[in-house]
């Protein structure tokens, strides 16, 4: 679990490898006793099956809160427009099919907005807790199979990679991911 700051919002993410079979089995239930705990944070879980690095995560967020603060959120709540940044895509419907916790995730991420630093990291820990399994570090993100599967839900192509000026493919694969999350409101055009 990392937390940043971005004007006056902490953010924490984190991603769970074994996930509880109670969440896994009903994943709104979960949502709604972590929200129901923090009164006035934004929380939202999703199956992280594409995350290869928690900065995509927080790039989400940070997305999401300046298309709030620019007025060009598609959606009108903070969570499923989070789950639209975080896949990419500007079509409810199929971001929740995509990022939506489902009874055979392996991966749960979980990001937590909120104006008191310390309340969300005890929100996060509280989060990572409810979720169960393990926290994935960074170099577990960056699996090769995990790298594959995420250019396949992101529509990468190796010649995008190739063309990428990065230490390695790792970090060309997550530069255009972090492309693909900071350019949604483009695809809207």
């Amino acid at each position: 679990m990392k937390i940043i700051s971005i004007g006056d919002k902490w953010i924490a993410a984190g991603v769970n490898r074994d996930p509880r079979v109670t969440l896994l089995e009903d994943p709104m239930q979960m949502l709604e006793r972590l929200r129901s705990s923090s009164s006035g944070l934004i929380i939202q879980i999703f199956d992280a099956t594409p995350v290869v690095s928690v900065r995509q995560i927080h790039a989400a967020a940070v997305a999401t809160y300046l298309a709030f603060k620019a007025g060009t959120n598609i959606s009108k709540k903070f969570e499923i427009e989070f789950l639209l940044r975080l896949a990419a895509d500007t079509q409810i419907n199929r971001a929740i099919k995509r990022l939506g916790v489902k009874p055979d995730s392996r991966e749960v991420g979980f990001c937590i907005i909120g104006d008191d630093e310390r309340i969300v990291s005890k929100t996060a820990d509280y989060a990572s807790q409810i979720i169960g399994g393990s926290d994935m570090s960074d170099e577990e993100l960056r699996a090769e199979e995990r790298l594959e599967k995420a250019v396949e839900f992101y529509g990468i192509s190796e010649a995008e990679i190739e063309s990428v000026q990065a230490p390695s493919k790792a970090d060309a694969i997550l530069l255009l991911i972090l492309e693909h999350i900071a350019t949604l409101d483009l695809k809207r055009r």
